[in-house]
Formats: C-alpha cells, sequence, structure tokens
C-alpha cells in the first residue's frame, strides 16, 4: 500500500496542523509550561484526535465529495483545520483560564496540581494594574506603575520586566516622573517585587 501526494497532504491537514494550532493557542493565552520535543508532539497529535473525532463528519464530507477536484479538496482540508482547530483552541484556552476542571474536581474533593508553572506566570497573568515596588539585589528600590503597556516576560529563562510609568515615593505619597518613559529590570537584578493597589489618575498618589 503507497501513500500519494494528495493523501499525504490530507493527513497532514487532519492529523497534524490541527494539533499544533490548537497548542499554540493554548500557549499563547495562557502561561506555558516547558515541554520536551517529545511531549509536544504527542499533545498536538492527540489535540488533532480530538479535533478530527468531532469534525470526521465534515472530513468525510468533503473527502468523499466528487463534486470538487483535488486542489479544491485540499484547500478546502486545511480551511476546515483551521477554522475548526482555531474554535477548539480558544474553548480549550478559556477553559484553562477559568480553571473550570479544577473547580469541577474540587467539588468531588479531588486535589489537582495547579496548571500553571510559576508564581511569577500565575501572578502576572491575572494582573491588570498595580504599583510596584522593586527591589533590586543592592537593596535600591524602584517604584512605578505596571498596567497594560508594562511586559513581564513569559520565558521560564527570562525572568524580565518593563515598567510603563516610574514613580518617585516621597513624604508617603506616590510622585510621577513625567520626563520618564518607564523602566526595564533585567531578571538577574531582582530580588523582590511588591504590589500596591492604587488608581494612576494622577501625579500624585497615597499609599
Amino acid at each position: 500500500m503507497t501513500i500519494n501526494s494528495f493523501e499525504a497532504f490530507c493527513l497532514i491537514s487532519i492529523f497534524i496542523l490541527p494539533g499544533f494550532i490548537v497548542n499554540s493557542i493554548i500557549d499563547y493565552t495562557n502561561p506555558p509550561k516547558k515541554y520536551k520535543e517529545v511531549v509536544f508532539i504527542l499533545k498536538s497529535i492527540g489535540y488533532s484526535i480530538i479535533n478530527c473525532a468531532i469534525w470526521s463528519w465534515l472530513y468525510l464530507f468533503i473527502i468523499k465529495y466528487d463534486g470538487i477536484n483535488n486542489v479544491f479538496r485540499f484547500i478546502l482540508l486545511v480551511c476546515v483545520s483551521l477554522i475548526s482547530s482555531t474554535i477548539i483552541g480558544l474553548i480549550i484556552a478559556k477553559t484553562k483560564q477559568r480553571n473550570v476542571i479544577d473547580a469541577f474536581l474540587a467539588k468531588l474533593h479531588i486535589k489537582t496540581i495547579h496548571g500553571t508553572p510559576t508564581a511569577w506566570d500565575y501572578y502576572f497573568s491575572k494582573l491588570k494594574c498595580d504599583f510596584v515596588i522593586i527591589t533590586l539585589i543592592d537593596d535600591t528600590q524602584l517604584f512605578g506603575w505596571y498596567s497594560s503597556e508594562s511586559f513581564t516576560s513569559s520565558d521560564p529563562e527570562e525572568r524580565d520586566i518593563y515598567v510603563e510609568k516610574a514613580y518617585r515615593f516621597e513624604n508617603e505619597q506616590w510622585i510621577l516622573d513625567e520626563e520618564g518613559n518607564g523602566f526595564y529590570v533585567p531578571k538577574d537584578q531582582i530580588k523582590m517585587i511588591e504590589f500596591k493597589k492604587g488608581v494612576d489618575d494622577s501625579a500624585e498618589k497615597n499609599l
């Protein structure tokens, strides 16, 4: 038994492509874990099988339909794989963000391991805006406002941070550095980060 080029393309679009798309969406919308390549491939194959099981009726219809040529058939298969895997990926990603499975198992008194790999990923993935106090390894303290224009790396090897607005803390007040454009702190300089609730609506803030 031999597999021609068209059959190979069909197999790739149905059993390989969807899993990589689902995996990519989940890693993009949730703090990614660091996997070995073999584990990543096996997960991708698993997601592809799930996707194929859900949309098998549509795949079979396209493959068996005689009213189109092979080129258009392949294009349809790729489009179905892209759209269907995107839908599945978004559903799984949202489920992970809301911890739906963990909440369900908790009601059954079943303990689970949290899916977020580190406290860094857990907190910054949920953080909307806060004042931050970053203590450096030499005990220097930096004050700033962390919000939508700030950034923290999700790479386990690069835990650096950019804070969009720099502040000074003087006489129990947060004073905005109006001439500054935020500040960057590399991973090997961070000793501790404190978070303070507040609203960035004026030049001076009370702690």
